[in-house]
């Protein structure tokens, strides 16, 4: 089931955007809002990396439907920028640095996949297709818009 679906042409609309959903997603299917906040940056992380790399800070089509059964609950976004599949990113090389001599960033794709249950991806028709997902079981993981202000997030 569809719950919700959205176009977006750049970073402008992200983030009012992606609440929205993972509140609705979360009002419609009880999902605790600790999995609704982790599904949301997960989906964050993936749409800005789309935007900076694959559109190179240019606007760009993004489609994002919000969906859910009995057992998951997901945000899938598609967009028209060249074949990428973030679950094949590599991040041992950034982890692995001194994080004082590293530059700053270079973990979105990373905090993106580590916070989700499930990640797949598909290139068809000219169109990147990556579905983030959580299960419905009970219990919240944590993670708030407070969490994220005292940490230097949004």
């Amino acid at each position: 089931m569809i719950a919700e679906q959205v176009r977006v042409h750049g970073l402008e609309q992200l983030g009012d955007t992606l609440a929205a959903l993972a509140d609705r997603l979360a009002e419609l299917t009880g999902l605790p809002h600790g999995k609704a906040y982790r599904l949301r940056l997960a989906a964050e992380e993936i749409v800005t990396n789309v935007v900076m790399h694959g559109y190179g800070g240019r606007d760009g089509l993004i489609d994002i439907d919000a969906g859910y059964d009995e057992a998951w609950v997901w945000l899938r976004v598609e967009d028209e920028a060249p074949d990428f599949d973030p679950a094949e990113h590599d991040p041992t090389p950034r982890l692995s640095m001194d994080p004082v001599m590293a530059p700053l960033g270079g973990f979105g794709l990373f905090l993106a996949l580590s916070s989700v249950d499930e990640v797949t991806h598909e290139y068809v028709h000219g169109r990147n297709r990556t579905v983030l997902r959580v299960r419905r079981e009970a219990g919240d993981e944590g993670g708030t818009d407070d969490e994220a202000a005292r940490a230097g997030g949004h």
